[in-house]
């Protein structure tokens, strides 16, 4: 799809109706009818003004896109076939919408005529071949879903005004879901509409701004139409006044300077926290004029492309405020309170990642793109420099203009000094701000506070000066700027009453603003007189803020990492016992239904601060089980889950956590392996796994032992290490067997299943599955992730060339009703590899883009989805430069052979085709004969031929050449002898009931 044809979503949810036409007009006339009272916009062929170059299939994929849920109205016609490579089964149009609303997930509805209701004979199906396709559609349509059957028109109106206000109630549901934190505005906080300033939130200053008299100018040149960078971005420390210099010349300057701003967009991350996917929601919400619910769906990738679109039809002006809350350096869990100091040196979560690169993939790729968002304008404040934004050489890309901002000039801070009510010597008090702190305006104004505060003369800052007990005990001189800043800081913080500083202890441990409710409750031993004092008093020391449109308090960044690091253990452990409490007791949908991080606010904020109190056993329970999988499996949310994870881990993946009992290290190492292997670091996942196992060993767990060796097996298949793989699949099949726990058994078996699918072990494969399928599959969340078995059912038939839509669509049914997005996203994939495989381009590219989509939402890198894409936007004539694409895919860390080498034949780059389809070949072979991917292998070897490249021989396996791993021979004597006790178990039992019998 190009970017011309990406839809934008309808001003209110857009509902498809789907049917046949002449012979149910009345009934769509009554389903419109409904829908426009229930404020829904009906999406349907009355209304449908199709793209010129769109026959009617592509229209109808269209209008489908279009859509938030989908009506299918079925009566006793089939209705149109049209012939398309988009349509390669021949179905009816209305069966095509059905399919792909299906495919997309819309919530649906399905109306069927009965045997009973009237008709004329020309609304009956006469075709026998197309009567058959009626029956099938009908049933596949019914199947899995409550449906609603209707005899006249009469007795369909009524269920049909019943059934459309009961979709609009789910839809505002599933629009703003109950629970904590929702994002979306409120009637009393609305968006305003352009050009007036949206602000999310508004900046709250701590002081009056003044000077920066320079800076101001440098913006009023760069907001210029005739200035060359799109990007203006701000790099300095904390609370040197990034986001105040900003505020003020958004606010009183950006209209004066240019009268054609379309709109001004400010967006600040330390309240939103680390998710570039809300800042494109909500500018497009600003942009479009529709609710933010609207976009809800919408994923990075797709919002970006609709943003840029709509960023170079106009001149916007777009802030991005404290951008580094993005970046690697700031993925942990305490990334609200970390200090400068301790952030652009190292990757947290230890995967030897860039600091100063985005968390999730996808960012990087959204930051790369608005570097060309001319005419509109990106000013962004930052702590670091985004090294998405700086060439090869580390500088800043032709379209960033890159201002490192220093503190006020002397006289400025002295007006700033001056402004919070403190007198004394000009010369002194600018000599003293340079020497102290650089003239940091942050610290600037908390000395102020400090002056004001000194009881012998207050506001008297030469009195203070001299006060060995005042400014004397201040000794910064030899200090770099951050720790002249932590120190006056420290100052301020120790200075503070009792209730005052216990206010902003509590405050410091959140990583987020709160309202009065929430603050009332959490200082719930404070009198309300009492608290009241406390908020005024830390807000007159400048180091409280309170966001009067949001009602919300909050404490600069600065001020929260200087005020939770200066906690005495005994406070962090009673002030985070209170947050504890809260969140615990904060009512939350079920977390097994989550759908973004929003939904696991309270569970975050419980297991976070239980780790800063150092309480790992309680955090490890917080976290066990319904919160680690939603995270896991319904988000695919392997940054946060590492975040998380990496306090329980000091010395590495590779050892135990300390502080948990036993069989929690494994539990946490397997979820910190599962987490490393899905983020594409598999030695470290390797690492971790080794240590669960290890764990797992000593005690005995074998439930645990077992999923561990499936684990481990399916990682070294990833590493194309296909004889290891298959040899701890069958150690966990034998360690299922005799510990004898069905859902073990199961899913050993499905992995075994997996592994001759790879081989193309066809006969074997299907016995297996015959053993599987009849198990069942009501297994533990934790065990199994529902679809897993149907998926890779559907991909040995994919394999074997006998896949159907059926096996297809039940996987993906069953995984979306299991809130398991890792299935849902690998059969996107499917999908596509089997239209591809027939020639159905644009449906191959749907499905491609659905996978690639879902993959660097959560920071992956599909790329074989991406190489296909290209592919087939090739075959499609929508690939403006396909070689530069292929360079691209070519570079990645783990290219997609094959794919690549049919991509480089069809733009005609033989040799470089070639090559890749030798190295495709190589990858396939694997361990060597019988240890191969089969299918791969066979369609690599079609390709060598048909570029006329001899087929390589190469050696098959070698099992003297394959080294154990370390701990193989200890598993395997653990099977081993408890193999032995399960069999000395069973002769004591039969000599016991032979003496019985004796007896007898």
């Amino acid at each position: 799809m190009t970017d011309e044809t990406i839809p934008v979503p309808p001003l209110f949810p857009g509902v498809m109706i789907s049917s046949t036409f002449i012979d149910l007009k009345e009934h769509r006339a009554v389903l419109m009818k409904a829908l426009g009272k229930e404020k829904l916009l009906v999406i349907g062929m009355e209304n449908y003004v199709p793209v010129p170059d769109h026959d009617e299939i592509s229209s109808s994929l269209q209008m489908i896109r279009l859509s938030t849920a989908y009506i299918g109205l079925i009566g006793h016609r089939y209705g149109q076939v049209i012939t398309s490579p988009q349509n390669p089964l021949d179905f009816s149009v209305s069966r095509v919408e059905f399919e792909q609303a299906q495919r997309r997930g819309l919530p649906t509805l399905v109306f069927v005529m009965s045997d009973e209701h009237d008709v004329k004979r020309t609304a009956v199906e006469t075709d026998p071949q197309k009567a058959k396709k009626l029956a099938e559609y009908r049933e596949r349509a019914k199947a899995g879903r409550i449906y609603v059957e209707f005899d006249n028109l009469e007795d369909f109106t009524e269920k049909a005004i019943h059934a459309v206000a009961n979709l609009r109630h789910y839809l505002a549901q599933k629009a703003s879901p109950p629970g904590l934190n929702q994002q979306t505005p409120t009637p009393t906080d609305p968006i305003p509409k352009p050009p007036a300033l949206y602000a999310e939130p508004p900046y709250i200053g701590s002081h009056k701004f003044v000077g920066r008299r320079f800076e101001l100018e440098t913006l009023s040149d760069w907001a210029s139409p005739s200035e060359p960078h799109p990007i203006l971005l701000f790099e300095a420390i904390g609370g040197t006044g990034k986001s105040m210099l900003t505020w003020e010349w958004t606010t009183n300057h950006a209209r004066k300077i240019r009268g054609d701003w379309a709109g001004i967009f400010w967006y600040s991350f330390y309240e939103k926290g680390a998710v570039l996917a809300d800042f494109c929601r909500r500018g497009l919400a600003y942009i479009t004029g529709q609710p933010v619910e609207t976009f809800r769906q919408q994923k990075t990738a797709e919002l970006g492309r609709l943003l840029l679109h709509h960023l170079q039809a106009r001149p916007w002006l777009f802030i991005l405020d404290g951008l580094e809350r993005v970046l690697v350096a700031y993925h942990r869990i305490d990334a609200a309170q970390l200090a400068d100091e301790e952030a652009g040196t190292t990757d947290a979560i230890g995967q030897q990642r860039d600091p100063c690169s985005a968390i999730r993939p996808e960012d990087d790729d959204l930051l790369r793109s608005l570097a060309a968002a001319t005419p509109s304008k990106l000013l962004i404040t930052s702590r670091l420099m985004p090294r998405v934004l700086l060439n090869s050489a580390r500088q800043p890309l032709p379209d960033v203009l890159h201002v490192p901002l220093r503190g006020l000039r002397p006289a400025d801070a002295e007006a700033l000094f001056r402004a919070g009510g403190v007198r004394g010597n000009s010369e002194a008090i600018q000599s003293y701000l340079q020497k102290h702190c650089d003239c940091h305006p942050l610290v600037t104004g908390v000395l102020a506070g400090l002056v004001n505060e000194h009881l012998p003369d207050r506001g008297n800052f030469d009195a203070w000066a001299a006060d060995p007990e005042g400014g004397g005990r201040l000794n910064l001189a030899d200090l770099n700027l951050a720790q002249k800043r932590n120190d006056i800081l420290g100052a301020a913080l120790a200075a503070l009453p009792e209730k005052s500083r216990e206010l902003l202890s509590i405050l410091a441990l959140l990583s987020e603003a709160v309202d009065y409710e929430t603050l009332s409750a959490l200082n719930s031993a404070l009198a309300p007189k009492e608290l009241k004092e406390a908020i005024r008093d830390l807000e007159q020391r400048g180091l409280l803020q309170y966001n009067q449109q949001a009602q919300r308090y909050d404490l600069h960044p600065v001020v929260r990492g200087v005020a939770s690091g200066g906690l005495r253990s005994e406070e962090t452990e009673r002030y985070g016992q209170r947050v504890v409490d809260h969140f615990s007791q904060r009512a939350h949908n079920p977390y097994e239904q989550a759908e973004t991080l929003e939904d696991l606010g309270a569970g975050l904020h419980v297991v976070r601060s239980l780790l800063r109190m150092g309480r790992f056993k309680e955090a490890c329970s917080a976290y066990r089980g319904d919160l680690a999988n939603a995270l896991g499996f319904n988000l695919e949310a392997h940054a946060e889950v590492l975040a998380l994870l990496r306090p329980f881990f000091p010395e590495g993946w590779d050892k135990l956590p300390e502080g948990v009992g036993a069989d929690d290290q494994g539990y946490l190492a397997n979820d910190a392996a599962m987490a490393l292997q899905d983020s594409g670091d598999l030695n470290g996942a390797l690492a971790a796994y080794g240590a669960a196992l290890g764990a797992n060993l000593r005690q005995r767990s074998w439930p645990a032992l077992r999923a561990g060796l499936s684990n481990i097996g399916s990682l070294l298949s990833k590493q194309n290490r296909l004889a290891r793989s298959e040899r701890l699949f069958a150690l966990a099949l034998d360690l299922a067997a005799l510990i004898d726990v069905r859902q073990a058994l199961f899913h050993a078996r499905l992995n075994h299943f997996t592994a001759l699918a790879k081989r193309g072990e066809w006969a074997a494969t299907e016995a297996l599955w015959q053993l599987l399928d009849p198990m069942g599959r009501a297994w533990s969340r934790a065990v199994y992730r529902p679809g897993h078995a149907e998926s890779w059912y559907a991909q040995a038939m994919f394999w074997q060339r006998t896949l159907r839509e059926e096996p297809l669509a039940l996987a993906e049914r069953l995984a979306r009703e299991g809130n398991n997005r890792a299935v849902v996203r690998w059969l996107h994939w499917l999908r596509g590899e089997w239209r591809f495989e027939q020639g159905a381009w644009a449906l191959a590219a749907d499905s491609y883009e659905e996978a690639v989509r879902m993959a660097r939402e959560v920071g992956q890198v599909d790329s074989e989805s991406e190489t296909r894409l290209a592919l087939a936007k090739f075959h499609l004539g929508q690939h403006a430069e396909p070689r530069q694409e292929a360079e691209r895919l070519a570079g990645l860390k783990n290219p997609a052979r094959r794919a690549l080498a049919e991509l480089w034949l069809a733009i005609g780059a033989v040799e470089r085709a070639k090559a890749q389809a030798l190295e495709a070949y190589e990858w396939a072979w694997a361990d060597g004969e019988p240890y191969v991917r089969r299918y791969e292998l066979d369609r690599s070897r079609e390709l060598l031929e048909q570029l006329g490249v001899e087929v390589p021989a190469l050696p098959p396996y070698d099992p003297e050449r394959d080294e154990k791993l370390p701990w193989e021979d200890e598993v395997v004597a653990a099977i081993e002898g408890l193999r032995a006790e399960k069999e000395n178990k069973e002769r004591e039992e039969r000599e016991n009931m032979e003496r019985r019998e004796a007896r007898d």
